[in-house]
């Protein structure tokens, strides 16, 4: 296997997560409830049971923080998208 094709996997899965996080954000945005179309509740719940791995060491040193009262602005996305961006472009650097 060539170094490129390593890099386009590693890429691609790179990639796949950063979209996973962009719909862990949205979701909680639609306020879902038990009405909801059921492949959209199974999304959700496969988002949130690929990504909460991730975010979770990351919440637990960086808390939500406070906006009103039942209203919080979680930055664990936001860091990880920052180490995703971070990791692809240290891929690069090494395999090409």
């Amino acid at each position: 296997m060539t170094a490129f094709r390593i890099y386009y996997i590693i890429d691609l899965v790179l990639d796949i997560y950063f979209w996973l996080l962009i719909a862990r954000i949205i979701f909680p945005l639609l306020r879902l409830g038990r009405d909801a179309h059921p492949l959209l509740l199974q999304l959700r719940r496969l988002v949130y049971l690929l990504t909460e791995p991730v975010l979770s060491p990351i919440r637990k040193r960086l808390m939500p923080i406070q906006l009103g009262p039942g209203a919080y602005l979680d930055l664990s996305p936001l860091v990880v998208m920052l180490i995703l961006h971070l990791l692809r472009s240290i891929v690069y650097r090494i395999l090409l």
